[in-house]
């Protein structure tokens, strides 16, 4: 066991990466609300008294996010101070504020109490979903209980302590108004026990740049503030009273990762193009509005996939054609002169059942999901191309269907999408008539059948995460097989390489938005079996750039061809990785020693 100079023994905690670079410095542990709430009877006219007191301290919170919201907005732009308007939203909820008055009057007791039950209901709730966006929203209502309750209790935010000099701030769950309270150049990083990569925490770290490790666990009991701390932000890892040994290793990483991120930075605004001049189109996968200026900033020429159906999850009713028109307008606004690929809704399983009163089904993967919703409910397809369409006319636009078997899936999407065209002709309201409309290639009957589905479209989209575990009979959910679920498994490569083939011979290129598209170690396998777009993990466009600009297309071809003659994936990783290493070795800054699966 090492020991750090103090003497304490070095623990590693390991957790789930959210915002790359590693942070060495102190720990800086944000306290937590301990106040105890005690539940009090009160008579009907004391219970009035408590109502007025809880509209009361709702309205301290709205103007205190009001003062958050606008200093974020200066500081941070629109795009963060959004997370506060959510927050506004959630204090004007009415089953959240109705229900607590509603509770106060039948029930006879006081508000702080009846409050803390009804929110934590609705924390109860959401955390239980399967769905990771509706998970990550438990941050928020944890954050408006925080501050409506101080307001009932008249004391001060516990946590609202800030930095006085660098340090890695760390917390049970870090709210997003938890990082306005701290001073920007003392924060070298954040960790905390719960959290998402979806959460809005994490999305407002990327923002910051700061190296960000989240779902730690029960971290706060190993540490005090002051503690010393390394962070990588690369690995999804802490460790805490770090050995000489370890603390001189992570220097010498911290420096190669800010070597290697100043290497890349002078490429954001290069073009994306191989060295004997082939241009590859390079685009951010992204859900949520704060994304989009990010992956723009770093040289993404559009969204080649916009998951759009956290619409439908973040609200009790379907949203409407207006609530999307609004939503997508915001989006194509900020992407200004880059398109944007709309993934019509992809609702399965779980999800569905929330809005379409889905059956249980004993493999939801296999089931009611995807484009195979639409005949169903065809009024809500309707709806959202209506909303597409309404917006083409402010922008680039593009539309996607997810989960396409047959051809008969992609005619009948093409003949709703003309109808709702002579539909919005005749409203005399305007649209742009040339959207391009694409299939995504993630069932293995859509990859061999791609000649037949590319005459019905625009472009193909490969959707590599799904079509790996569909060819290999892997759930990549399930950890008794999912060694098994493997990118480079022979028969994967081969269907990628036919399916752009199919698309070419048809006239109709060819992207790759699953998880493939961001590894490194696939890059110059996928030009090299002719890959027109790489849409891709906003943090991995810059290395993906790198290794284009530094690769000739000739050069891809032939190696492409060297890995479609191997039998296992793990000769095709021996191989590619030796490429890597002799022609990228300045882009190792750190290792994972994972085979290529599904990372998220």
């Amino acid at each position: 066991m090492e020991h750090d100079n103090t003497g304490h023994s070095e623990i590693r905690i390991k957790g789930v990466a959210v915002s790359q670079g590693i942070a060495i410095g102190p720990a800086f542990v944000l306290g937590v609300d301990h106040a105890e709430i005690v539940l009090r009877s009160v008579n009907e006219e004391e219970a009035e008294a408590e109502i007025v007191r809880f509209h009361a301290a709702i309205d301290k919170a709205k103007k205190e996010l009001a003062i958050i919201g606008e200093e974020t907005r200066r500081l941070l732009g629109e795009k963060n101070a959004a997370i506060f308007d959510v927050h506004q939203l959630l204090l004007e909820d009415p089953e959240l504020v109705g229900e607590t008055v509603r509770r106060i009057r039948a029930f006879k007791q006081n508000a702080e109490s009846v409050f803390l039950q009804v929110i934590e209901q609705h924390e109860q709730t959401f955390s239980h979903l399967d769905d990771e966006y509706l998970r990550a929203r438990v941050a928020d209502l944890r954050d408006v209980k925080r501050r409506v309750i101080r307001h009932l209790l008249g004391t001060q935010h516990a946590a609202s302590a800030s930095l006085t000099q660098p340090g890695v701030v760390i917390a049970t769950d870090l709210m997003p108004s938890d990082t306005m309270h701290q001073r920007r150049e003392f924060v070298l990083g954040f960790a905390t026990e719960m959290g998402s990569r979806t959460s809005h925490a994490a999305i407002m770290a990327r923002s910051l740049k700061v190296p960000s490790v989240v779902g730690l666990g029960d971290v706060c009991r190993f540490l005090n503030s002051g503690d010393p701390i390394i962070l990588d932000g690369n690995a999804g890892e802490i460790i805490i009273h770090p050995a000489p040994g370890t603390l001189q290793h992570y220097q010498l990483l911290q420096q190669r990762f800010l070597e290697y991120s100043r290497k890349l930075e002078h490429g954001r605004r290069l073009p994306s193009r191989t060295k004997d001049g082939k241009d590859i189109d390079l685009a951010g996968n992204i859900e949520f509005f704060e994304e989009v200026r990010p992956a723009l900033e770093d040289g993404a020429m559009g969204i080649g996939l916009y998951r759009t159906e956290y619409l439908y999850l973040m609200q009790d009713d379907l949203p409407s054609e207006e609530d999307q028109f609004n939503e997508y307008v915001r989006f194509i606004r900020a992407a200004g002169e880059h398109p944007i690929i709309f993934r019509t809704f992809d609702l399965g399983g779980d999800k569905a059942q929330r809005h379409f009163h889905v059956h249980q089904e004993a493999n939801p993967f296999l089931g009611f999901r995807g484009v195979r919703l639409y005949r169903e409910r065809e009024d809500v397809f309707r709806t959202q191309l209506r909303a597409i369409l309404r917006v083409s006319a402010f922008g680039r636009v593009r539309i996607m269907i997810p989960m396409v078997a047959c051809v008969s899936e992609m005619r009948y999407c093409r003949s709703v999408l003309e109808d709702i065209k002579a539909e919005l002709t005749a409203q005399n309201i305007a649209y742009n008539p040339d959207v391009p409309l694409g299939a995504m290639i993630e069932v293995p009957s859509a990859a061999v059948t791609a000649d037949l589905i590319a005459k019905e479209c625009d472009f193909l989209s490969i959707g590599t995460n799904d079509l790996v575990q569909y060819s290999l009979a892997v759930d990549r959910g399930n950890k008794y097989v999912d060694q098994l679920y493997r990118v480079f498994n022979p028969g994967v490569l081969r269907l990628i390489k036919d399916t752009i083939r199919h698309g070419h011979e048809q006239g109709v290129w060819v992207g790759m938005c699953g998880e493939m598209a961001s590894d490194p170690l696939a890059t110059m396998a996928l030009i090299g079996l002719g890959l027109d777009e790489f849409s891709v993990s906003p943090v991995s466009l810059t290395v993906i750039k790198e290794i284009i600009r530094r690769v000739n297309f000739d050069e891809c071809e032939n190696l492409a061809d060297r890995v479609l003659s191997y039998s296992t994936p793990d000769e095709v990783e021996t191989y590619l990785s030796s490429v890597f290493r002799r022609k990228f070795k300045d882009l190792l800054f750190y290792e994972t020693g994972k085979p290529r699966g599904h990372s998220n």
